[in-house]
């Protein structure tokens, strides 16, 4: 298992990939500790489980706070916001795995998605859940921490096994919570469904010159209804989620890179360094080169602090 640092958009949303479109989930070891880690708000369309193996995490979320200690655990339903936060224990640190919800079923249409994979999705008291007491809560967070066992042993087949316990952990949610699924009033899916294909056709085509036609088209519907989307769910308009997610992937160029400011700017679909620099200052409040340096200097910081220790 490794680390992953978490970058977000304006929005919000975790810029983080969490395996790959052949295999939807990843097994994270978080130190929360590290840079881009804690005091970090996002959320994922990705489900998350987390169980802490060092320390106690703090898990800000809509519903509260929930002070998790070691053992314990959480789940995190797909969309919900969260934010994590140091507590007095320095070196804490937490394993989960992130996957797509298709890991449980595949296809849109199928019996395991419509009974018993949307119904948690989409359920109002399904968004956040304690893993700290009971019998089922225990069994789940040790499923967890099998499965980084085997993520982190990787032997032959693992990926299957990864899949059985994570099917696993998923009918422990069902069937302890039952009555709640049933009975909650779900908000709509198919607006889940579009937008992120919607989202996922900005990120695979960012770099390029790209239209509201060439949004709305990618799934088949009008551009207005495109806008309607995005406002409904995102907040924003198509065309304004496109230059945040631009500006966010620029960051991590301004931070890791030597690359030129014209660079950059080409490279994540600005037509020209000026109005990257526009762009970039109205939300970010400032420019590219003073990110840049505001960076280094926190990387300066980080390795003297790690040098101490």
């Amino acid at each position: 298992m490794k680390f992953r640092p978490i970058f977000v958009d304006n929005t919000g949303q975790e810029l983080t990939e969490h395996g790959t479109d052949d295999f939807p989930m990843s097994m994270d070891k978080q130190l929360v500790s590290q840079e881009h880690c804690a005091n970090v708000p996002h959320w994922h369309y990705e489900v998350q489980i987390a169980v802490v193996t060092e320390g106690s995490v703090m898990f800000e979320t809509p519903l509260g706070s929930f002070f998790v200690e070691k053992g314990e655990g959480i789940f995190i339903n797909s969309g919900c916001p969260h934010e994590i936060k140091q507590t007095d224990d320095e070196n804490s640190v937490y394993v989960c795995v992130n996957f797509n919800p298709k890991m449980i079923s595949e296809g849109t249409n199928s019996l395991i998605r419509r009974y018993y994979v949307d119904p948690l999705l989409t359920s109002n008291d399904m968004e956040v859940i304690h893993l700290n007491s009971t019998p089922w809560h225990k069994e789940i967070c040790g499923l967890l921490l099998r499965m980084a066992e085997i993520d982190e042993a990787q032997s032959y087949g693992y990926e299957i096994e990864l899949k059985a316990l994570l099917c696993k952990i998923w009918l422990r949610l069902l069937t302890n919570n039952r009555g709640i699924i049933e009975n909650s009033a779900p908000v709509t899916f198919a607006d889940k469904q579009r937008i992120r294909a919607l989202r996922q056709y900005i990120h695979k085509n960012y770099m390029e010159r790209i239209s509201l036609s060439d949004i709305s088209s990618a799934v088949h519907i009008s551009k207005g209804e495109c806008c309607r989307i995005f406002s409904r769910i995102m907040h924003t308009t198509p065309f304004r989620y496109l230059i945040n997610y631009r500006i966010a992937q620029s960051l991590k160029m301004l931070s890791t890179t030597n690359m030129s400011i014209a660079e950059i700017a080409q490279q994540n679909g600005f037509g020209s360094s000026s109005y990257y620099t526009e762009c970039f200052r109205k939300e970010m409040n400032c420019r590219p080169m003073e990110y840049r340096r505001h960076a280094a200097d926190s990387r300066i910081r980080q390795e003297k602090l790690t040098t101490k220790v």
